[in-house]
Parts: C-alpha cells; structure tokens; sequence
C-alpha cells in the first residue's frame, strides 16, 4: 500500500516571494514530511499582484521534484470546474486548504465538498484569516459571508486546523462546534549567528513582511517619530508593497521622521537570502495587528535578533526570556522606550540580548515533536471522517 497522498492546495508559492509566510509553513512542511505522504502541492503560476508567469514553471501540467508533486494553473485555467477535475482525477486522501478567503483555493473547494462533488476529507488552515486584527480589516463583508456560511452550513464536515491555542478560539468563535485540530506552524531553518555590530546609541532595525495594513507598518513609523534625537535608528523595510495606497501613507510619514531616523525600502528578500540579511540587523521592529506565526519573527529570533512586536502573536512571553518585547498596540509609549532600551545597548550588552533570543526560539521549536504532531494530525484527518459542524 502507497503512502497517503494529500492535495496542499495554496493560492501562491515557490518560486514566488511576495505571499509570505504560509508559503514558508507549506515548504517546510512538505518537505518534513515528504516521506510520509505523497504531497501534491496545486497553486498558481502568478506570484502575488504579478501578471507574468514563472519562466521557470510548466504551467496546467502535473509534474514531480525532489519527490514532491506540483500542479501550477495558469490564470485562464483556474476555474471550478477544473479545480473539480484535477481532484477526481488525483484521488487524494485528503485535501488541505491554505487559506480561509481565497475563492479558487478555498471556497470553491468548500462549495465542491457541499454539494458531495469531492469525496476526501478537507483540513482547513485559516492561516490567522479569522483573527481579530484580520478579521478588523473590511470586517462587515467578512462577518455577512461567515453568517451566510453557517446558515448554509457549507462548512459542515470540515476540519479546520488551529497553529495554536488563540487561533482555535478564534475558530470556535466564527464555528462554535466546529472540530479544531492544532499544530504548530513550522519553520525548519536553522540556527544563525547574529553578524551585525552594535554601536552605542544606534540601532539598526529591519521590517520583514507584506507591506499591508494589518501589518501595522505605519504605526511603526509612528513611534519611530518619538525617537529621542541623542539616539540614531535604521530602519529597513522588506517586503512585497502589496498595497500600493497604504504604502503611499506610509511614505507621507517616513517625509516626516526626524533626521536621526533613516527609513529605506529595500525591495523583496529572496527565499533564500532571509537568513543571511536578517543576522546583519540589531532588532526586528513589527508591531503587527495578527499573526497565528509570524515567520520573520521565528526567523528574527533565529539570527539572534530580538523582536520588539505586538501582543497579536503567539510570542508573547518574549521579555520575560530578554528575547524583545510583545507590547500592547494600545502602548505607544512602551514602543518607543522598548526601542531606546536597545538602541542605548552597547556590544557586549547586544551579544546578550541576541544569544536569549537563539536560546528562547531553540526551546519552542522541536521540529521531531511537530513531525510527530502533523501526522498525526493529517491520519486521523484521512482515517476519521469529521462529524458535521455548525
């Protein structure tokens, strides 16, 4: 008998870097667990707001590398119909939806699964879709589809997997009855040593994400205007500027920093470069308004930089560990005291500050102990037929 096999479906991957980090929760998973299951990861040939297909990419064609499977639609392609298609042809044991808004990669599936036009179970990872500081965002058009969806019952049958605790909550919220399974996001890069040189008095800070509102960038730029003058910060912003009127708020802030704050952006961070760029900052500045992850944040503590962030992640025990600060987003003031703290560090006080984060992110995640979590959580997905939920 053949290892199980699962359909990851997840509307933008590799090669694509503007999608963040569940594209990094699908690669590290996949290739985790790659001997165990038979993954078939089915995306789109588009990176996030591009119109250019992957030169690289053989597009409407199922084809295999290092022992995983892909199928990448081409935008003409990307219909129901030939959603349905592609699954009844496949067969999968089990189908894993990577988003909970997404109309191609979610919905469509869920609408399929309703009128028992797909016979595998589906797991559903919202992905912190259904957070309060997402859910903030365009919120009256989200709460009438969730409404229309439970009086519906579309998402009978399905189980929705939680990365933790908090995002099971916000599940049961939206779904009361509905059956949550958890395991954490995954995130298999390794160790690094921090590179950078802390000067007394100055702070090299760096932003690792979508430039999106719920990524709060501009409330960052607001505490950076508090800055006392007597202190110098950098401030380096990666990340797809995925909405173009937000960062042009953005700008008419940066316009009004003092001159010891400096702001560039600096374009997208290749896959494989995060690490290498990461290490040669001081701190990671990313006051987010949801994250049920947050890969830069992993990433950040990885490369022994501390992260000064909001209480929305899961990392809220950060200062405790002299990791950083996860802070209240209603607490400007401990922002801007958060960064001077750092910013008055000399070297040796640095070296300190950035070993606790290697040492705090290295006791959170055993990636053997996860291993063990997703299969588990992915058989008795395929085995046990989940009860109807609404």
């Amino acid at each position: 008998m053949g290892k199980p096999k699962i359909a990851v479906l997840i509307d933008w991957y590799l090669p694509g870097t503007k999608a963040g980090g569940p594209v990094r929760s699908v690669y590290s998973l996949v290739n985790m667990l790659k001997d165990e299951f038979d993954f078939y990861v089915i995306t789109t040939n588009l990176d996030l707001g591009c119109q250019n297909p992957y030169k690289s990419i053989a597009a409407d064609t199922l084809f295999v590398k290092d022992g995983i499977h892909y199928y990448y639609f081409s935008k003409s392609l990307l219909l129901s119909k030939n959603m349905r298609l592609l699954l009844s042809e496949l067969q999968p044991d089990l189908v894993y939806l990577n988003s909970f808004w997404s109309f191609p990669f979610s919905i469509s599936v869920i609408n399929l699964k309703h009128k028992q036009s797909l016979a595998a179970p589906l797991l559903l990872a919202p992905r912190g879709m259904l957070g309060k500081g997402a859910m903030s965002l365009k919120g009256l058009k989200k709460r009438f589809f969730i409404g229309l969806a439970k009086t519906m019952g579309w998402y009978k049958g399905v189980t929705f997997h939680a990365t933790n605790e908090q995002e099971e909550k916000d599940i049961h919220k939206k779904f009361p009855l509905a059956s949550v399974l958890i395991a954490p996001n995954v995130n298999a890069s390794p160790l690094m040593q921090n590179s950078s040189i802390k000067q007394k008095d100055h702070l090299k800070l760096f932003f690792l994400s979508r430039v999106a509102e719920v990524k709060n960038l501009h409330f960052a730029l607001e505490v950076l205007k508090e800055i006392p003058a007597q202190y110098r910060v950098d401030y380096d912003i990666y990340g797809n500027l995925e909405d173009k009127e937000y960062w042009g708020r953005c700008m008419q802030i940066i316009a009004q920093l003092p001159p010891n704050v400096s702001v560039s952006y600096k374009g997208e961070l290749p896959f494989h470069a995060v690490q290498a760029t990461i290490s040669r900052y001081n701190a990671l500045l990313l006051p987010t308004l949801n994250e049920n992850f947050g890969h830069s944040i992993v990433e950040s503590l990885l490369c022994g930089c501390p992260a000064v962030i909001s209480d929305q992640t899961p990392w809220n025990d950060l200062e405790e560990h002299g990791a950083g600060f996860a802070i209240s987003l209603s607490d400007k003031q401990k922002f801007i005291t958060s960064l001077i703290t750092f910013a008055a560090l000399d070297q040796n006080a640095f070296l300190i500050r950035s070993k606790a984060a290697m040492d705090y992110i290295s006791t959170k995640i055993d990636l053997a102990a996860i291993k063990t979590q997703y299969k588990s959580l992915f058989n008795d997905c395929i085995k046990n037929r989940p009860v109807n939920v609404q």
